[in-house]
């Protein structure tokens, strides 16, 4: 063999021996990293087992870790959460898939922070349970979700939202949540994309129809059907201020909604005391800022059984659309509120009411328009509430009012004629010839007006605080209409 040969062979085994240490170093690299993959899933199973708290329990169809990419993945997820002294169940959750991706383990060793670039979970299912009691309190049939740029570390958990996020991507079906012993929410679907919450079929309703709404109560409530076909808010957030919840959007809409409302007037009254809107809304239990409210194309219902042989007649306010501005407890801006409906689907309607949450007086100011009401438009109403029947057309009514808490001031015109009330007898099926006759005399029928065929009347009203500020201005218009009808008429 001569030199040259043995050289290349000598070349070739040093070449088999490298590739075969390589192989050696990749194989015992490759065999590490399947064992600290193991270890790694071995090790955060026993955490989820045995590092929870007593009253999580946590199961699951499989867990896969690639300690690579920092991914986390449970699959078929069932975590059950126990109230330990009853062994009661409060929550229990499901999901089809959850997975941590982007988990940064330096975050986590130098500063004890949970961080990850997405935190994600699909066709999970939630159901929570009201304390001491079998009854759901909220629900969610279906949800997928994706948090994006998550973070938390101990100071975080103390927080009522324990984690800090830089955006959230949320779809859910079937949204249930208990509001009290008499009515519900639900939404059919809900979409959280980019600050923009969309909504499909929301409704808020009694529990129980109308009679066992009142065999069930010990004094008077409404009974509700509220229902919204879809509705949106825009820039939407939930945050935490001072340890309270704040709830912001720059403007929240809702369109083609249906209310009705219905009061059973022969149960015992509610003599509790009413704030007014003012005070409510500085007093809840959240922070509050929603720029601009829209209600566009609702109708709105309400009756009342004030006989037991008579069935109630709805009042009605319909196409209506409204403009909320500065909803909100955070700031000393006025809240206004401007609405224009039809009253009894006919008679044109403009309504003016602001507030300031900040005044502790609750010091407001309010104000009407009404054109072209026949008054046989309102008759049905006003026959099954109060047996009374008019006759005649309001042209124009004009009112305006400012008040607090206890009492308020204001004034009326109207241009109206042929006016005439006929009273009925109590069972509606005849007339009182006597009353109405003396009601009439009283009655000015609208021929003494101002050179420019108005009337006008005071206001001024003390108010039952037991009753809601609806109450209130019914009996500042009520006194308006009794003043300009019946008294002089003069400015």
């Amino acid at each position: 063999m001569t030199k040259t040969d043995k050289s290349n062979t000598i070349m070739t085994t040093i070449k088999e021996k490298r590739l075969q240490i390589i192989l050696v170093i990749v194989g015992v690299f490759l065999i590490s990293i399947f064992g600290l993959q193991l270890y790694a899933k071995h090790k955060v199973g026993k955490l989820i087992d045995e590092k929870l708290p007593e009253n999580i329990t946590l199961t699951y169809d499989d867990l896969d870790l690639n300690i690579f990419t920092g991914t986390l993945q449970l699959e078929g997820a069932n975590c059950e959460i126990v109230k330990l002294e009853s062994q009661k169940t409060e929550s229990f959750i499901t999901a089809e898939t959850f997975e941590v991706s982007g988990f940064s383990y330096w975050s986590l060793w130098k500063h004890e922070r949970f961080q990850a670039d997405n935190l994600s979970t699909e066709n999970a299912q939630i159901t929570m349970f009201k304390k001491e009691s079998d009854e759901v309190q909220f629900s969610i049939n279906k949800m997928s979700f994706k948090l994006y740029d998550v973070k938390t570390d101990k100071a975080l958990l103390q927080n009522k939202i324990p984690f800090e996020y830089k955006s959230i991507d949320i779809s859910l079906d079937d949204l249930y949540l208990n509001l009290s012993r008499f009515e519900h929410l639900n939404v059919a679907h809900v979409l959280f994309n980019n600050k923009n919450v969309t909504f499909e079929d929301l409704s808020i309703a009694s529990k129980y129809d109308k009679e066992t709404l009142s065999k069930r109560l010990t004094q008077e409530r409404d009974h509700v059907k509220f229902t919204v076909p879809s509705g949106d808010f825009q820039d939407f957030e939930i945050a935490t201020v001072n340890d309270s919840f704040s709830v912001s959007a720059t403007r929240f809409n809702i369109n083609n909604g249906d209310l009705h409302l219905f009061r059973n007037k022969l149960l015992p009254d509610d003599f509790t005391v009413k704030t007014l809107y003012g005070s409510r809304l500085q007093n809840l239990p959240i922070k509050l800022n929603v720029e601009s409210f829209f209600i566009k194309n609702t109708n709105v219902f309400y009756s009342e059984k004030v006989d037991l042989d008579i069935d109630p007649v709805s009042i009605s306010f319909e196409h209506l659309d409204a403009e909320i501005k500065n909803l909100s407890n955070t700031n000393k801006q006025k809240t206004i509120i401007d609405v224009t409906a039809k009253l009894m689907g006919k008679a044109p309607l403009q309504f003016h009411w602001d507030f300031n949450t900040s005044d502790p007086s609750d010091v407001f100011n309010a104000s009407a328009i009404l054109k072209d009401l026949e008054a046989s438009t309102i008759n049905p109403f006003l026959e099954s509430q109060a047996n009374v029947r008019a006759l005649g057309r309001i042209h124009e009514m004009y009112f305006t009012f400012y008040g607090n808490d206890f009492n308020s001031k204001g004034e009326m015109k109207m241009k109206y004629e042929d006016f005439k009330f006929t009273i009925l007898n109590e069972d509606q099926l005849g007339i009182n010839k006597t009353l109405s006759a003396l009601v009439n005399i009283l009655t000015n029928d609208g021929s003494k007006t101002d050179a420019n065929g108005y009337r006008y009347g005071s206001i001024a009203v003390e108010r039952d605080r037991t009753k809601s500020f609806f109450n209130y201005l019914w009996l500042n218009t009520k006194d308006g209409l009794k003043n300009t009808v019946v008294g002089n008429g003069k400015k």
